[in-house]
């Protein structure tokens, strides 16, 4: 079976070639014989990742794997970025994703962008985060636009950043609202 994978042969044409339905060796081959399914698995990721080898090759990268950690979790790129640069669909990029038991991160770059953003203007203004910042000073008595005022942020920023579970805003034991 293995050989007839690495010819190039479906696990539906297998199936059919066994006399049985064409979806059952995908269905039972892991209960039948997992080292199988285990092969089989990675021949098919083998040959489907063998179209990425001269894209990735070109930009310095051994396997589809380590581009796809360094793009994204490591520079956060957004997966149609990933697909612009290697010329797939982002279809082709969330299938690797999947077929490499890598986790996607929605909007990477804007979300990386935004916790950016916040720390500066937490070291800015020499908080650990921007909800210990709003915290304090809303124990104090401060409103929401003098603290815009002081900070140089929106005050709609502050609100959504002063629900960060890092930095509850508790005072006298109970919750302060806006």
């Amino acid at each position: 079976m293995l050989a007839r994978i690495a010819d190039g042969a479906s696990l539906a044409v297998i199936s059919r070639e066994a006399g049985l339905h064409k979806d059952w060796l995908s269905r039972h081959l892991a209960d039948v014989d997992p080292a199988a399914a285990d092969a089989a698995r990675q021949l098919r990721a083998d040959r489907t990742d063998a179209r990425w080898v001269p894209v990735l090759s070109g930009l310095g990268f051994a396997d589809v794997a380590s581009y796809l950690r360094e793009r994204h979790l490591m520079r956060h790129w957004s997966v149609n970025a990933i697909a612009t640069e290697i010329g797939f669909s982002n279809h082709t990029v969330n299938a690797a994703f999947r077929r490499h038991g890598l986790a996607q991160v929605s909007h990477a770059s804007k979300r990386h962008a935004a916790r950016r953003r916040a720390d500066r203007v937490a070291q800015a203004l020499g908080y650990p985060s921007v909800a210990d910042y709003i915290s304090r000073r809303r124990t104090h008595g401060w409103t929401w636009k003098a603290i815009a005022a002081e900070s140089g942020q929106p005050e709609s920023w502050l609100r959504r950043h002063a629900k960060e579970p890092r930095g509850a805003l508790v005072a006298a034991g109970r919750q302060v609202d806006g």
